[in-house]
C-alpha cells in the first residue's frame, strides 16, 4: 500500500479515536461546574474543549516517548492495526455499557504488537506502568478521603465565601482536569498515529467536534450525578484527577482519567460516616481496568501473530 494512503488512513483513525474521547470524557471534566449550574453546557464545552487542545500542544508530545518504548521500530502498517482495533474495542465496550478505557486499551495492544517480535526492551516500562495503574486508584481513594474531610474541618464558615470560593474552584479545576487529559491521554492516541503537523490540526479539530456534538448525552449523565455531590467532593475529585495525571505525564506515563476520578470520588464518599457508598458499581469499573489492557494484548499479540 502506497506511504500516502497509509498516512491518509494513519490521520484519519487519529481524527476519530481523539473525536470518541473527547465526546466521552468531556463530561468528567466539566460535569460537576455544569451540574451545579455555576456555567452553562455550552460554555462548559468550550472550556472543556480549550483545555484538550492546550494540554495536548504543551504537552502532548511527550507521549511520544511512550509509544516509542512501548512499540519499538514500530511501522505505520502497525500503528494503524493498534488505532483500529482500539476504537473497535472502545466502540464495542461503549454500546455494551461495559467501562472501557482507550488509553488502557490503546498500551495494552501497542504491548501485545511488540511482544510477538522478540523485544524485552520495553519490559521495565511496561512494569513501571502495571504498578502506577494498580497504585494510582489507591492513591486517589486516600487522597480523595483525606482532602474531602480535611476541607470540610478547615474550609472558611462563612457559607457564601465557601460557595463563591468553590464556583472559582470548580471552573478552574474543570479547565486543567481537561488540560491534563489532553496532555496524556489525547497525547498518547496523537503520538500513535504520529506527531505531525497535519496529525496535530485533525486532532484539534477532532476536539471541538467530539466536545460540541457528541458529548451532550455523557454530559447530562455525569453533570446529573456529580450535582448529588457536595462542592467539596467534586473539587477534591477533580484536584487529585489533575495532581496525578499531571505527574504521570511528567513521567511519560499514560494514565487513564477514569481510574483516577473514579476511585477519587469513591474516597470521597467513604469520607462521610452517614454517606452510604455502593461498591458494586465501583467494582465494576475496577473489572474494566483490569479486562481493558489484558483484552487488548490479546489481541495485539493475535494480530501481530495473524500478520506475521
Amino acid at each position: 500500500m502506497p506511504i500516502s494512503v497509509i498516512s491518509t488512513i494513519l490521520t484519519a483513525l487519529t481524527f476519530l479515536a481523539v473525536m470518541l474521547v473527547a465526546g466521552n470524557n468531556l463530561s468528567a471534566c466539566v460535569g460537576p461546574a455544569i451540574g451545579s449550574r455555576i456555567i452553562t453546557k455550552r460554555f462548559g464545552m468550550l472550556i472543556g474543549a480549550t483545555g484538550f487542545t492546550t494540554g495536548l500542544l504543551i504537552q502532548g508530545t511527550e507521549m511520544t516517548k511512550s509509544v516509542s518504548v512501548l512499540m519499538p521500530n514500530s511501522t505505520a502498517e502497525l500503528r494503524v492495526t493498534a488505532l483500529l482495533v482500539a476504537i473497535l474495542v472502545f466502540v464495542i465496550a461503549d454500546i455494551a455499557r461495559v467501562p472501557m478505557s482507550l488509553s488502557m486499551s490503546l498500551v495494552g495492544l501497542l504491548s501485545g504488537l511488540s511482544f510477538t517480535s522478540g523485544s524485552s526492551s520495553n519490559a521495565i516500562y511496561i512494569l513501571k506502568v502495571a504498578i502506577l495503574w494498580i497504585l494510582a486508584p489507591l492513591i486517589a481513594i486516600l487522597s480523595g478521603l483525606y482532602l474531602v474531610r480535611a476541607l470540610n474541618h478547615n474550609w472558611p464558615r462563612n457559607f457564601w465565601q465557601r460557595l463563591q470560593a468553590y464556583k472559582l474552584l470548580l471552573i478552574i479545576f474543570s479547565f486543567t482536569t481537561a488540560f491534563v487529559l489532553g496532555a496524556n491521554t489525547l497525547g498518547l492516541v496523537v503520538a500513535t498515529g504520529g506527531f505531525d503537523l497535519i496529525t496535530v490540526l485533525a486532532a484539534i479539530v477532532a476536539i471541538f467536534i467530539g466536545a460540541f456534538f457528541l458529548s451532550g448525552g455523557a454530559i447530562r449523565r455525569i453533570s446529573q450525578e456529580f450535582y448529588l455531590m457536595r462542592y467539596t467532593d467534586a473539587f477534591a475529585t477533580m484536584i487529585t484527577d489533575t495532581i496525578l495525571v499531571e505527574l504521570a505525564t511528567l513521567f511519560n506515563i499514560p494514565l487513564s482519567n477514569t481510574q483516577t476520578t473514579a476511585s477519587a470520588a469513591f474516597g470521597t464518599g467513604i469520607g462521610y460516616r452517614s454517606k452510604f457508598v455502593s461498591l458494586r458499581p465501583f467494582f465494576i469499573i475496577v473489572a474494566g481496568w483490569i479486562a481493558a489492557p489484558l483484552i487488548s494484548f490479546s489481541i495485539g499479540v493475535f494480530v501481530r501473530s495473524a500478520v506475521l
